[in-house]
């Protein structure tokens, strides 16, 4: 039974699966070359079966290097035996075609690098003894002196020293795996258990820090409300960090500038609806520095008790809009103070674009869109 590698695509394998390829090539040139001298200098009647053989070896070479070219094809029980079964007739055309040497030059010994590849050292061996007693009987039949036999010996040699390289450089290749999947798996940890750190530094430096002010301050309700409403605020944002996939998440940062605003204007409260969530681009930098100049703007002169923050990313564009229904004021055509040179002036240099629209005892509303392919 063969033992295939299961095309596992790592470097060591790909490179034993090129060194098995190449020899084979090299092995159809010696055998070219021993055919054509043979041919031009043999007997006539010679020709027909080395034709045949070296046109069996070619045919076969490109199956060999269209195996080469995934792991599981070169290492496949099919391939194998009847790599070996090709093998052992090209070995033996030299003695069917009633020449006094054989033809088949570095042949029979590519099957042992096919066999190594597919399986180990000892596969290897039992191919490379089946060519030693398949020799022998082959000089036994050519009639030649029992000496020539101990040639044959090498393909033992060769399987030895092939399957055993090709085994050790695999159980290499193995231990370093193994050693990068137990770091890769120590970082893991590492990074799960940091992170179960943050949250519980962050429940103690406000959850219960937030609830314990709660608890002094209990018979003053406004502060009461303020200090619930920050906590509420920041779990809510923590939870949206630790939800998104990104190292800068657009969402966490839009509910850290909202939190900034209604902690510096206390009577204000900043309702918010955030849809989507993206890395923080250049572009989306921009916007947010945008959007938090407009709420700091709305919380200190609009009046309003109440703004709204909605944003969403859709059709490759971030929108965010900003709402209050303040005192309003009378918009300059080109916004030459506050939020004109702040806001209007990055957003277009970044592709984007900036509304402010206004009307006194109306309110102001604020449209930042940039791109966010």
């Amino acid at each position: 039974m063969v033992t295939t590698t299961e095309g596992v695509p790592t470097p060591v394998n790909d490179t034993l699966r090129g060194v098995a390829a190449g020899y084979r090539v090299l092995a159809w040139v010696w055998m070219l070359i021993l055919v054509v001298v043979e041919i031009t200098g043999g007997k006539p009647s010679n020709r027909p079966v080395l034709t045949t053989a070296m046109a069996l070896a070619t045919v076969w070479l490109g199956v060999s290097l269209w195996a080469s070219r995934r792991n599981e094809r070169l290492g496949s029980a099919w391939f194998v035996v009847t790599d070996g079964i090709v093998a052992l007739a090209v070995n033996a055309s030299g003695w069917l075609a009633g020449t006094e040497d054989f033809v088949s030059g570095g042949w029979p010994g590519s099957w042992l690098f096919m066999v190594a590849f597919a399986t180990n050292l000892s596969w290897t061996l039992g191919a490379g003894f089946l060519l030693v007693a398949w020799n022998i009987v082959l000089h036994l039949l050519h009639g030649l002196p029992p000496g020539r036999t101990a040639g044959t010996f090498q393909f033992i040699a060769l399987a030895l020293i092939v399957g055993w390289t090709f085994d050790g450089l695999r159980r290499r290749e193995n231990l370093r795996l193994e050693a990068e999947g137990a770091l890769a798996r120590q970082k893991e940890e590492t990074a799960r258990h940091q992170e179960r750190s943050r949250l519980a530094d962050h429940l103690h430096d406000s959850v219960l820090q937030t609830l314990h002010a709660i608890r002094v301050d209990a018979d003053h309700a406004d502060q009461v409300r303020y200090l619930a409403r920050r906590q509420e605020r920041e779990l809510r944002r923590t939870i949206e960090e630790f939800r998104s996939p990104h190292s800068d998440s657009f969402k966490a940062r839009l509910l850290r500038y909202r939190d900034e605003v209604e902690d510096l204007c206390r009577e204000v409260r900043i309702v918010d609806v955030i849809r989507d969530d993206r890395l923080v681009t250049p572009a989306l930098e921009v916007a947010l520095a945008a959007a938090r100049e407009a709420l700091m703007n709305a919380g200190k002169h609009s009046g309003a008790a109440q703004i709204d923050l909605y944003s969403e990313i859709t059709d490759g564009e971030a929108v965010i809009h900003i709402r209050d229904r303040g005192v309003g004021y009378i918009v300059p055509a080109k916004h030459e103070r506050g939020l004109g040179r702040r806001v209007v002036d990055p957003i277009g240099q970044v592709g984007g674009q900036a509304m402010v629209a206004s009307r006194p005892g109306e309110g102001t509303e604020v449209t930042i869109r940039v791109p966010c392919p």
